[in-house]
């Protein structure tokens, strides 16, 4: 199987002051404009963060690194993104396997480093259905082909390339199923599933102007607002997020 590089990738480079500035003020625009699916800014930035140092550009790393149970994820085909623009890749091979029905059985994927280390791993229906994945309606059921292939390359990466997918653990490994595509389907009931259930997060409170009140007061609102109250969401956001700055210790509820 030929598979086609990605334009996900850039040049990979160190972090400096100006690029970490740079994920810090774009980081609550693209929380709050919802489009990557994050809880919080602070979890935007982490997973520009992370991307940056993999060589994704910001904005790709929402497509490939994933929240599974409060962890982040590289999903299977992000890892294969990263490495067949790797340097580290001397040879990349996937191969389809049928039965004699003509109907996917196996996948098996070969990885080999410049250093001459090689690794093959096959990942079959047999395992698959030991595993109970095969479920009606599932990926495993209306795209097997696609499904033995993301866990075969998934698996083959783990051993060969763990530093080029940055030690991270992939989104099916944290007990995501996959689609067709190699995006996240949720299913916590993969027996292939490394990670336990962690504790959901605790839901954040809601920014109003009582939450502005009980915390800072009017005279700090006013202050910071140059002596106007904000009327819309958006005003009352900004002000929280200035009143966050000037008197962080005042915050507590």
């Amino acid at each position: 199987m030929e598979t086609k590089p990605t334009t996900a990738l850039v040049p990979y480079q160190p972090l400096t002051p100006q690029t970490w500035q740079m994920i810090m003020s774009v980081a609550e625009p693209i929380h709050k404009s919802r489009l990557f699916g994050t809880s919080s800014p602070e979890q935007a930035a982490a997973t520009m963060l992370k991307g940056y140092e993999m060589g994704l550009s910001l904005t790709s790393s929402f497509e490939l690194i994933h929240v599974i149970q409060g962890k982040a994820g590289l999903s299977p085909r992000g890892a294969l993104a990263l490495i067949q623009q790797s340097p580290l890749c001397a040879r990349l091979e996937i191969e389809d396997q049928n039965d004699d029905q003509g109907k996917p059985w196996a996948c098996r994927v070969t990885m080999e480093r410049i250093n001459g280390f090689t690794y093959s791993v096959t990942v079959t229906m047999a395992d698959a259905q030991r595993a109970k994945l095969v479920k009606p309606g599932s990926g495993w059921e209306n795209w097997p082909a696609n499904m033995l292939r993301w866990r075969a390359v998934g698996f083959c990466a783990d051993v060969v390339f763990p530093d080029v997918i940055g030690g991270m653990k992939r989104t099916d490994e944290l007990g995501a199923d996959l689609d067709q595509g190699g995006e996240i389907v949720q299913d916590d009931e993969d027996p292939w599933n490394t990670v336990s259930m962690s504790t959901p997060p605790e839901p954040q409170p809601k920014i109003d102007m009582g939450y502005l009140v009980d915390n800072w007061g009017v005279d700090k609102i006013v202050e910071v607002f140059g002596g106007k109250i904000p009327q819309t969401q958006i005003e009352i956001e900004g002000v929280c997020g200035m009143l966050r700055a000037r008197y962080p210790e005042d915050e507590v509820f």
